[in-house]
């Protein structure tokens, strides 16, 4: 007699939502990926879903927009145990705090295993995951960097033997170095000159991304340089200070704020250097994405940044909130542009050989297969 194949397994992913976020492009990425023989995603937003949602379900990926109401709403708990009872969800992964409070209640509800991704460095110090994760109603805990996965112990006070580290991957078919043409083009789209050294930034203009320090540092290396360029791309709350900024340094010539984009694929491989001028990280899926485009990075030293970027080899890190250090690290790139080149390169073999999806589907696959056999 055959023996009768196991039907896949129903893994639901709880987000708060679907923007144009590297958390979401992580969930999205990793089940879009995911080995549908062995398991079958699905996706709940607790919010209204967001640009996301479609690409989500062009992959074939189910998603459920619960669109719930400002504050606590013991309701959803309800709303989600009933989804994950009609879908015969056996795993429940919970990314960031939110989303774990609502999926975890009621993924003990319905006996599904819960799995909880600390995507940032304050989620992760976050008293709530380590709350739940006491009371038994976390399975497995996973933060997103070794940085983020030491927080969680120190400030959090989580079980340092419960705590996994599964890094972001990326496509790296997705992303590649733009030829002539398409560098062209893009450059002329953004009214750059073919021969500019061009510097992009793809991130939130909010806060913690730190576009002023980033506009400041290219100002003062724009002095001296008066060929270089900068494209931010991104939209957010910081935008119109960002412009009266950019006007303040009478930089609108050579600052463009692009906006978000959908086609950040074919943009960022048409650029010479990328930076991340952060104050906190969890682990930038921006920085993957520059990378596996072939572009150097120069980048702050928070959260996983020091992880992704090899310091000297793929790209340089400089302090947090450090406008000279930015500068000087922007200069060198810009003055040494066969050796950033180099860098792109090696920064491609990177990502390709550490933060591919392929390594990260697999990972975060073998945690559902250990929460569901009891061993994780």
């Amino acid at each position: 007699m055959m023996p009768v194949a196991q039907a896949p397994v129903a893994v639901a992913h709880v987000v708060q939502n679907l923007g144009i976020g590297g958390l979401e492009r992580v969930v999205v990425n990793l089940a879009s990926h995911a080995h549908r023989d062995r398991y079958r995603p699905f996706i709940v937003c607790l919010g209204p879903g967001g640009p996301l949602v479609e690409q989500a379900r062009a992959a074939g990926v189910d998603v459920f927009v619960v669109a719930k109401k400002r504050g606590f709403t013991p309701g959803t708990v309800a709303t989600l145990a009933r989804r994950f009872r009609e879908m015969n969800a056996r795993v429940v992964h919970c990314h960031n705090a939110a989303p774990l409070v609502y999926g975890a209640l009621a993924g003990r509800i319905t006996r599904a295993r819960v799995v909880y991704t600390a995507h940032g460095m304050k989620t992760s110090a976050a008293s709530q995951p380590v709350r739940l994760d006491r009371l038994g109603m976390v399975d497995a805990f996973v933060t997103v960097s070794d940085d983020a996965r030491q927080i969680a112990i120190r400030k959090g006070g989580a079980d340092d033997a419960r705590v996994r580290t599964i890094l972001n991957g990326v496509d790296t078919r997705t992303y590649r170095r733009a030829d002539a043409a398409q560098r062209d083009r893009v450059r002329a789209s953004l009214g750059f000159d073919s021969n500019a050294f061009v510097f992009a930034i793809v991130a939130r203009l909010s806060p913690a991304k730190d576009h002023a320090n980033l506009f400041r540092a290219f100002a003062a290396l724009s002095s001296v340089n008066p060929s270089v360029r900068l494209v931010a791309v991104g939209d957010g709350e910081l935008r119109e200070l960002l412009a009266g900024l950019i006007q303040e340094l009478r930089m609108q010539d050579r600052i463009v704020l692009a906006g978000a984009r959908e086609d950040v694929a074919d943009l960022v491989g048409a650029f010479d250097c990328f930076v991340l001028s952060s104050y906190t990280e969890g682990l930038a899926m921006t920085l993957l994405e520059a990378m596996a485009a072939e572009l150097p990075v120069v980048a702050t030293r928070v959260g996983g940044n020091a992880e992704v970027v090899v310091d000297g080899e793929t790209g340089l890190i400089v302090p947090a909130r450090n406008t000279e250090g930015l500068r000087d690290a922007m200069q060198w790139m810009a003055a040494h542009p066969s050796e950033a080149r180099a860098m792109g390169v090696r920064g491609r073999e990177r990502a390709a050989s550490t933060f591919s999806i392929e390594t990260m589907v697999n990972a975060y696959e073998d945690t559902y297969g250990r929460v569901l056999a009891g061993t994780s």
